[in-house]
């Protein structure tokens, strides 16, 4: 008689209610591939619950909730980081190891697991560093400070000074990760008025004769600098600079300055810019711009004013705050008043108005690529369409994913990035 493994050929995840169940099929069963990983915790999670229901099927009270095709904002968030992780931004494995215990919804264990992961890896880092194995150290240090990122992400506004800690750490160990990294990332301050946002200036980590293309890359809602290393990094393997800042609304700026965001990006976007160019070695005539999430909104508002940008790319592209995010997601909605500075629903839908790319989205002129999913549950598809629809650039793409593309149909196509990171990178490479 065979084996239950023998008997196996897939394994089917539901997800009811942050519940997590495996269906173990016969030959005579249908087929659907997954992955050796999710077998195996099929097979092994909470194994004392297991419950036969006649010969074909077992279901297993495991807590575990599916973060590779996600129907809960646990799920959402915890992909994220897996799209990261494959930047180098952390562990696939690590990571479903510390959250195979987190019961969707539950957030006081959601916090503890990160902070846990977040910590042993920390102590792996120093570890390493005291016995002389930098490279190990670097990977660790990088590892541990998304993980002390992922537990700040449901604290709430009357959390602000647990998620003031949570980010100094993060910012900590990801500069420990930089002191050690091959190429150069620079600490960097830009200036604006009586403003001073905190940032990098990532070097490329191979470099061509003469003067380096260079690229800013912002990040959405309150999203780190440090943080969207990992989607940008890429660009360094291609010879380019990158420089990440904390804007207003963002990372170190909200969180330990207080200053809140602004419908006004071009503002801060233009010093940027003018950081940028007071580096010696970035060509003036090849800077580009990228903004992912809800700088898809802020890039292109900086795009329509800064005529010094060569291209544009909006990984998610936003014609109104208020109408793309804040109204069609209402679990954004506490987010975007934190950004406000802690301001009531009310006040948030006055104060969004003005966050709207109406009639100025025909000022962007420079080649401009807008990228998103058509099953976007966090900003609606077709304000990207709208956005796409006024820019004024004759050089203009919009790349809608949908079913015949096999992914990307999510927030960011985090999904995708095998496949949506080189295909934005290579229609800039082409335009740089």
């Amino acid at each position: 008689m065979p084996t239950l493994a023998m008997r196996v050929i897939a394994v089917k995840f539901n997800f009811v209610a942050g519940d997590f169940r495996a269906h173990l099929f016969q030959d005579n069963a249908p087929r659907k591939v997954v992955s050796p990983l999710f077998l195996g915790y099929a097979k092994g999670l909470n194994r004392v619950v297991g419950k036969k229901r006649g010969k074909d099927e077992i279901t297993r009270g495991v807590l575990m909730f599916d973060f590779l095709f996600p129907n809960h904002p646990f799920g959402g968030h915890t992909l994220r980081l897996i799209a990261q992780a494959q930047q180098g931004g952390g562990d696939i494995f690590d990571i479903a190891r510390a959250m195979k215990s987190v019961e969707a919804g539950d957030k006081a264990t959601w916090e503890s697991a990160w902070l846990d992961l977040a910590e042993n890896t920390e102590a792996r880092a120093h570890q390493a560093l005291a016995a002389g194995h930098t490279r190990t150290a670097r990977q660790y240090f990088f590892h541990a400070s998304n993980y002390y990122r992922m537990s700040d992400v449901l604290l709430t506004i009357a959390e602000e000074p647990k998620r003031r800690e949570r980010f100094r750490k993060s910012q900590e160990l990801f500069r420990e990760a930089a002191k050690l990294n091959d190429a150069a990332i620079e600490v960097i301050t830009v200036r604006l008025g009586d403003e001073e946002y905190d940032g990098y200036f990532c070097h490329p980590t191979k470099t061509q004769k003469g003067k380096w293309p260079a690229v800013l890359f912002l990040g959405g809602a309150d999203a780190y600098a440090e943080e969207i290393y990992f989607g940008g990094k890429q660009m360094l393997d291609r010879g380019w600079a990158m420089l990440l800042v904390d804007t207003p609304g963002r990372g170190s700026s909200m969180y330990l300055k207080g200053i809140k965001t602004r419908p006004d990006y071009e503002v801060p976007g233009k010093a940027c810019i003018d950081y940028l160019l007071s580096r010696s070695e970035v060509d003036p005539n090849r800077v580009a711009l990228m903004g992912i999430s809800m700088a898809g909104y802020y890039a292109p508002r900086v795009a329509a004013f800064e005529k010094r940008i060569k291209a544009l790319i909006a990984w998610s592209g936003c014609y109104s705050v208020l109408d793309d995010l804040y109204d069609f997601c209402v679990h954004l909605q506490p987010v975007c008043q934190r950004l406000l500075g802690g301001v009531s629903h009310e006040e948030a839908r006055r104060q969004l108005k003005d966050y709207t790319m109406k009639d100025i989205a025909k000022n962007i002129i420079c080649p401009t690529l807008i990228t998103h999913g058509d099953k976007d549950t966090l900003m609606s598809v077709d304000g990207a369409k709208r956005l796409f629809d006024e820019i004024g650039a004759e050089d203009k793409t919009l790349k809608i994913y949908g079913e015949t593309d096999g992914g990307g149909r999510i927030h960011c196509s985090h999904d995708f990035w095998a496949h949506n990171l080189p295909y934005m990178l290579d229609w800039l490479e082409e335009r740089l």
